[in-house]
């Protein structure tokens, strides 16, 4: 696999958002109130309780329906890393809150649900690493259901760090539900960046076809197989925070095999993926306060990307519109913290879904440039051609991801921010196109269940290289939501 980088921000960087302190290995991290603040600054993890019992979930929100998992999401001021995953066959990744554990009896484990990949791994008691001494390590021999696989796991950042190790069959559990022979791996290695940031592991969310070990079956498959879900789908809502402490919605949810009709009004618009490897789908226009930028293509939809990433050409055209901007080195794109430069629109299957000015400035505050702010547009650093519509975009939209009819789908966010759910099936899922990047965009109905809207071809490209901004913080076994650094 291609080597992927992490990013961290310039020493001396200070965050808006209150920043956690270290914890101890056996202890969860400490969980604080929203901060009201927003542009990508923000953090989702569930206060749920690893439960043993099959279908029994705990914490606000969390489904106790047969056959959808969900997985409430809260607030979590925490330090945050961000990496930048360089994968052969780029995809989506999925951050989003939920309780993970491994063995018997529960090991717990602090991770992020990545659908940027597909692998699995949390380190073992075996790694004696100076990070891994600081981390829940998994205890192999403690577990009772434990299975060697021995199956090499090698995975390398750009930084020159990596973790490495062997794989291993066991007992899984999520937000209550028991995944009995699930593998996964058991890292003796491991001096990567997001484990220096407390964060102990990954859960791979991408296709399985394409995990660096071969013959991993991913999760969301263990899922489907094993009737766990009924519906090849995750759905996921971000919450949203408005600059000046108007707190929006403080949470998110996942949902495994359903969604929640309170969080989303009208037609879902689906557009099919143009590469059977990633969940990257055609946009038609982009316009930033009524004015069209004259762009089209193909855009990665990745939910654990903090950031709106494109062409650094695009990069500089879209910041010269922006009074201010300016480009700085090792930082990247940064405007006044004040500014107010209009909605930025992506028309996707012949709708437009707009991202608010409040949402196009990260509160990252830039050591030398007082008043300024991190801009949630930043040029890849990889690829002329790249397009990721990370969570800056993903925030304003309520978002589905179909396994069998490799589509995704958006919906407008209702102005309904909490703890109230209506978690269900998705009406009418077997009316969407099959197809592997060749299929229809489309409209299926929301909350009402109806159907409408034009069919139309998407064009395939070739595989360009990825840069995800991935979202990382510290979280009690969980998955996490974050913002950009």
């Amino acid at each position: 696999m291609r080597r992927s980088r992490l990013y961290e921000p310039p020493e001396g960087a200070t965050l808006y958002m209150p920043v956690s302190g270290s914890r101890n290995p056996t202890s969860p991290p400490p969980v604080s109130p929203a901060t009201g603040f927003g542009g990508g600054l923000m953090s989702f993890t569930s206060k749920a309780k690893v439960n043993p019992g099959k279908n029994s979930t705990t914490g606000n929100g969390a489904s106790k329906t047969p056959n959808i998992i969900s997985v409430p999401l809260q607030d979590l001021n925490a330090d945050t890393v961000v990496m930048d995953s360089l994968q052969p066959h780029p995809f989506v990744m999925a951050c989003a809150g939920g309780t993970i554990a491994f063995g018997t009896p529960a090991q717990n484990f602090t991770m992020v649900f990545d659908s940027g990949s597909s692998d699995m791994w949390v380190p073992s008691q075996a790694c004696t690493t100076p990070v891994c001494l600081t981390l829940m390590r998994f205890n192999h021999t403690a577990s009772s259901t434990y299975h060697a696989e021995a199956k090499l796991l090698d995975v390398k950042y750009g930084d020159g760090s990596h973790i490495s190790g062997t794989t291993a069959v066991d007992r899984m559990l999520i937000s209550g539900n028991s995944i009995a022979n699930q593998s996964f791996g058991m890292a003796t290695v491991d001096d990567s960046t997001i484990a220096k940031k407390g964060v102990e592991g990954v859960v791979g969310l991408g296709f399985g076809r394409v995990a660096n070990v071969k013959g991993f079956t991913t999760v969301v498959e263990t899922m489907l197989a094993r009737k766990m879900i009924v519906q090849p789908i995750v759905s996921i809502w971000l919450g949203r925070q408005r600059i000046g402490g108007a707190n929006e919605g403080s949470g998110g949810a996942v949902i495994f095999g359903g969604v929640d009709t309170t969080k989303y009004v009208g037609n879902f618009t689906w557009a099919p993926i143009t590469d059977k490897n990633a969940w990257k789908i055609r946009f038609d226009a982009v316009s930033l306060a009524g004015k069209n930028l004259d762009l089209s293509g193909d855009a990665l939809i990745d939910s654990g990307t903090s950031l709106i990433i494109v062409p650094a050409k695009v990069a500089s055209y879209y910041h010269e519109l922006i009074p201010g901007a300016l480009e700085v080195p090792q930082v990247g794109w940064i405007l006044p913290c004040n500014t107010s430069m209009g909605d930025l629109n992506f028309t996707i299957g012949g709708q437009q879904f707009r991202v608010p000015a409040e949402e196009q400035v990260v509160l990252f505050r830039i050591p030398g440039y007082a008043e300024y702010c991190k801009s949630a547009v930043e040029a890849s650093a990889y690829a002329d051609t790249e397009w990721i519509l990370g969570a800056s975009f993903l925030k304003n939209v309520y978002s589905v991801f179909d396994y069998r009819s490799l589509a995704v789908g958006f919906a407008h966010p209702s102005n309904i921010y909490n703890s109230l759910a209506n978690v269900t099936l998705l009406p009418n899922l077997s009316n969407l196109p099959h197809g592997q990047g060749n299929g229809a965009n489309g409209t299926q109905g929301g909350g009402d269940g109806s159907t409408g809207g034009q069919s139309s071809s998407a064009r395939s490209i070739a595989k360009v290289q990825s840069v995800l901004y991935k979202c990382m913080a510290t979280a009690v076994v969980a998955l996490v939501l974050t913002g950009f650094y």
